[in-house]
């Protein structure tokens, strides 16, 4: 069988998620893949080019993707309830499983690169989120989208995402920010 381009980009997702960023290695990749370092040879000038396309196909995957399957969901709510299960939602272990993305902003508090992209992942998730907030025709959208990937980046940093039970309490999150106030301890 041979090796394409995104198997050495998942088998750095499963490495990065079990070891760090340190643990993104031609050899070790090699190894866990059953194959030579020639064969990552020719699908990438050198790591930094694999670490490069680990982060565009992540940032693909992991929130255009997301957000492009949402927008198919007239609803506003309907989205940002869909939005919420997807977010508590493991990503596959050929993908890194539910310790990539925490292992991906680990990084990039090490590599100003990474930093970069992970901003840039943020900033698009919270347009995103605010926009759904505006939708639904809620005050403060951009401080309620802010709330709930707040929650989100917390959760996932306590090691309690992805899990059943927070996922529900993502979603619960997401519910209580779309209603409305009560009273004048509003948002």
């Amino acid at each position: 069988m041979a090796l394409g381009k995104e198997d050495w980009i998942f088998s750095g997702f499963r490495a990065l998620a079990r070891g760090g960023h340190a643990a993104v290695r031609v050899e070790a990749l090699a190894r866990e893949l059953g194959a030579t370092k020639g064969s990552f040879y020719w699908h990438f000038k050198d790591q930094a080019a694999l670490k490069g396309a680990m982060l565009e196909t992540w940032k693909s995957k992991a929130t255009d993707e997301i957000i492009s399957a949402l927008t198919e969901i007239a609803a506003p709510r309907e989205k940002l309830e869909a939005l919420a299960l997807a977010a508590s939602a493991p990503p596959a272990e050929s993908f890194g499983g539910s310790e990539l993305e925490t292992a991906i902003r680990e990084w990039g508090r090490y590599d100003p690169a990474v930093r970069q992209v992970v901003d840039s992942v943020d900033d698009r998730r919270l347009e995103f989120t605010t926009s759904l907030f505006s939708e639904l025709g809620l005050s403060q959208a951009r401080t309620r989208a802010s709330l709930f990937y707040a929650a989100y980046v917390g959760l996932l940093h306590r090691g309690a995402l992805p899990h059943p039970v927070t996922g529900e309490r993502l979603l619960d999150f997401a519910k209580l920010l779309t209603s409305q106030p009560s009273g004048p301890a509003s948002l």
